[in-house]
């Protein structure tokens, strides 16, 4: 019996492809949680949003997370909700949304569904 394959949203995988264009540091642990070894991180350095923090808690995991200016979340988050950061929509508006989205079909439900949101931090 063959396993099912886990579909990907057409929102995520645009999410994605924005930001592709985002910088990606990475780090580890230590003796810290990975959100506080991402916010020490953050501080020591002094990074401006956007920034894609990649956290290595073992050999075997790494967390992701998205630094924004509203904050951190996790990547998977940001990915899914890329269209209420205003510095992933000023990536998308510099690049063309027929550049990045090329080839995605998004459905009128999910423009919809962007358009709704849009503005919901600005």
């Amino acid at each position: 019996m063959s396993k099912k394959r886990k579909r990907i949203s057409r929102r995520r995988l645009a999410g994605q492809r924005v930001m592709a264009h985002v910088s990606i540091f990475h780090l580890e642990t230590g003796q810290h949680k990975p959100v506080t070894a991402a916010r020490r991180f953050i501080a020591e350095e002094g990074l401006n949003s956007p920034a894609i923090l990649n956290v290595r808690r073992n050999e075997h995991t790494t967390d992701r997370f998205f630094w924004g200016e509203k904050g951190l979340f996790s990547a998977q988050y940001a990915e899914e909700n890329h269209f209420l950061f205003p510095s992933l929509r000023v990536i998308v508006d510099h690049l063309g949304e027929d550049k990045i989205f090329a080839g995605l079909e998004l459905t009128a439900d999910d423009w919809e569904e962007i358009e709704e949101y849009e503005y919901a931090f600005v």
